[in-house]
């Protein structure tokens, strides 16, 4: 396991979830982590605060996972639980002003927070692999596929057509899978923990088994139609090789007013470990720039 810290607990519609102020003394404007999953804990998000050592660092583990509480009313895993989820701890935070810092599942949740509208809005938004076009997602899955190993791309899609995932073919097809296009170098002790740690009812109500076919809730989402509201100074991050691909995130800019697309070379879904110097240096000259114009 990965170092336990102390932490706190903020009460959140549905139960308490746990979080903590990493580098909490630093003078910068402080960022909020939104982690992905659903139902995976923050720990990899944990090193961006090596990243942005002038930033207090705000990580937290949603409900049903990590070191949050843990209720079993299936009922709680709806996207809006989870965006008023965020809501309470901001509430509870008192921040004047922050950046929000989002990955994979987590720019649904921060995505649709700020869409939402009220009184509490990031100074800067950050969207790091952003998955806001669930068919689009899809097709882009299925195009991926067929760029992968015939013997790969087999053994995923016999999985998926029989909904076996449980056989030696499908797993090592995963891996290869992992290794192309979630992290592309050696996975460090905190993703292995976040991925081993994974709330699989969570995970399964949501999204569902596997990364490639969506069955839960989430199935269906897709704001398109209203990224424009998400504002100028959204800045979009994806590698190079990741699943979500560099198109779509291009894309995403392009509907959204004044923001900005910013590809990792050599990095796949996880650019912050992948490339962290790389990552920290696109991310804190845009933190800059956009502070200066306030």
């Amino acid at each position: 396991m990965s170092e336990k810290t102390a932490g706190a607990m903020c009460d959140v519609p549905g139960g308490r979830i746990w979080y903590e102020i990493l580098n909490a003394d630093a003078p910068g404007t402080p960022v909020v982590t939104v982690h992905g999953g659903p139902g995976t804990p923050h720990d990899y998000l944990r090193p961006l605060a090596d990243l942005l050592p002038d930033h207090p660092v705000v990580v937290y583990d949603q409900l049903g996972c990590g070191r949050s509480a843990g209720p079993t009313d299936p009922g709680l895993w709806r996207l809006e639980r989870f965006v008023d989820e965020l809501d309470a701890l901001l509430g509870a935070l008192g921040l004047e002003r922050f950046h929000l810092l989002a990955h994979s599942f987590g720019t649904m949740i921060a995505c649709d927070f700020v869409l939402r509208g009220g009184p509490r809005r990031p100074d800067r938004l950050v969207l790091l692999s952003p998955v806001l076009n669930i068919r689009k997602y899809e097709d882009d899955m299925r195009q991926l596929l067929f760029r992968l190993p015939a013997e790969t791309a087999q053994a995923l899609s016999d999985g998926l057509r029989t909904e076996r995932y449980d056989t030696p073919a499908f797993a090592e097809a995963a891996i290869v899978f992992a290794e192309r296009h979630m992290c592309r170098t050696d996975w460090p002790d905190v993703l292995m923990d976040a991925t081993l740690g994974t709330a699989a009812h969570v995970r399964d109500a949501m999204w569902g088994r596997t990364e490639f076919q969506l069955t839960g809730d989430l199935r269906t989402y897709a704001p398109a139609g209203q990224l424009a509201g998400l504002g100028p100074g959204t800045l979009l991050v994806v590698g190079e090789h990741d699943f979500v691909p560099p198109r779509a995130c291009q894309a995403y800019a392009r509907a959204i007013p004044g923001a900005e697309a910013v590809i990792i070379p050599d990095a796949s879904h996880m650019p912050h470990l992948e490339e962290p110097k790389l990552f920290a240096g696109e991310l804190l000259a845009r933190i800059g720039d956009f502070a200066g114009q306030k």
